[in-house]
């Protein structure tokens, strides 16, 4: 078979020309070997010319593949969708025919939704059709999962392409549950805080109230401001209950609107704690999506491009965007992740050492791990740091309703006595 491919040199430039092989895997090795980072490669019906540099920049035709996200939701599990691409990769090793072994992952689904997506697919098959074609036809399969599968097929590596699938959805599942750990603790003190001040503001201060008022003893300035609250919170909670939910849906329009996601997404990447759980979050989760499409043999414009769709942050998909167009004109992996500005130092050096000795992926996927490990121990720090704030929080709230309580009926007993 005959590949023209479009590829940069070890001096950074571009070239263009063809290369023999078996197959796409074996031209891609071959490519590497010789020091090429290689930018597009499609199969040839001929074979001319010779390889030639290019200056311009003409790249648009490249980017034809509509961004996703990871997952594009719908109602299929994550879980459902690890299974199948894990029991997909052990069957298509064991060499099980791929309609069969959807067959019997299909009879295994409990999900109707997923079982049905399967059952479809797997007629697809049965009349000729790839398994990127078919899996790409159903949204519950995002861009990034049909490429891994297509790349996979194109370079006859289908069960390993399968098993980065399985591997890739598994990581980013755990990522997702490291950052609802580390929210979680906070969340729930203050709503638990939030909860007990309602209902002691709603029941307990009335009650309190009517019976300090048959006392006839002069109340402390605390217990005086507590029940002014108690009164304007009876008369207006519902201007409390207003705020709260239009801060919490404010915030959520304001950072999922497409108009305004950016500038929020900024923002919270300037908020002390947040930044460091987001910017970590995402350089694993976008590194281990370069890492696993360039190990599978996807050009590397492509895999920087689903890379942004997994960013999670408009800012980092920024300088994907940047680091993708750096690429295009020429510039290494490494200087272009540099000068896009979002990419820690970590990130730009192990690209430029992926790029000198040919194992992007490998360096890549330890750039992930090691996120990972950072994420790991900052939610730990996090966590360790809030339960201790959570205490004083809610220690200074049940002192200020024990000081409002108890010292009005302390200066009773001093006047009785």
């Amino acid at each position: 078979m005959n590949f023209k491919y479009r590829a940069r040199n070890s001096d950074g430039e571009i070239m263009e020309g063809w290369v023999e092989a078996d197959d796409q895997k074996k031209a891609l090795e071959s490519l590497r070997n010789r020091r090429m980072i290689v930018i597009n490669l499609t199969e040839q019906t001929g074979f001319s010319g010779t390889a030639k540099k290019k200056g311009g920049s003409s790249w648009k035709d490249l980017l034809n593949l509509d961004i996703g996200a990871l997952l594009s939701g719908g109602k299929v599990p994550t879980k459902s969708l690890m299974v199948f691409f894990r029991q997909m990769a052990t069957m298509e090793n064991a060499g099980l025919g791929l309609a069969s072994a959807i067959n019997l992952v299909a009879e295994q689904e409990k999900n109707r939704t997923f079982r049905n997506i399967l059952l479809d697919i797997k007629n697809r098959l049965d009349r000729g059709s790839p398994l990127s074609m078919a899996m790409k036809q159903h949204k519950a399969f995002s861009p990034l999962l049909v490429s891994l599968v297509e790349a996979g097929e194109e370079g006859g590596m289908l069960a390993r392409a399968l098993e980065e699938g399985a591997v890739l959805l598994e990581k980013q599942e755990a990522l997702r549950s490291k950052i609802r750990s580390a929210l979680f603790y906070p969340g729930f003190v203050m709503t638990f805080a939030v909860l007990i001040l309602v209902f002691f503001f709603m029941f307990l201060v009335p009650k309190f109230k009517e019976v300090f008022s048959t006392l006839n003893i002069e109340l402390p300035s605390v217990t005086v401001i507590m029940f002014g609250m108690g009164d304007w919170f009876a008369e207006y909670w519902y201007v409390v209950a207003a705020i709260a939910l239009g801060a919490v849906f404010g915030w959520h329009f304001l950072s999922t609107h497409k108009n305004t996601k950016p500038v929020m997404d900024r923002i919270k990447l300037k908020i002390p704690v947040m930044k460091d759980l987001l910017l970590k979050a995402s350089m694993a989760r976008s590194s281990r999506t370069l890492s696993a499409l360039t190990s599978a043999g996807v050009p590397i414009v492509r895999s920087i491009e689903m890379a942004e769709g997994t960013a999670g942050n408009e800012a980092v998909k920024d300088g994907y965007i940047e680091l993708r167009k750096s690429v295009v004109r020429g510039v290494s992996l490494g200087d272009a992740a540099k000068q896009a500005g979002i990419f820690p130092i970590l990130v730009s050096q192990m690209m430029r050492i992926g790029e000198e000795t040919g194992h992007l992926d490998t360096m890549l996927e330890r750039v992930a791990t090691w996120y990972d490990q950072e994420l790991d121990e900052q939610v730990k720090a996090t966590v360790s740091l809030l339960e201790p704030m959570m205490i004083v929080f809610v220690g200074a709230i049940i002192a200020v309703i024990a000081v409002s309580i108890f010292a009005p009926i302390t200066s009773s007993i001093v006047q009785l006595s």
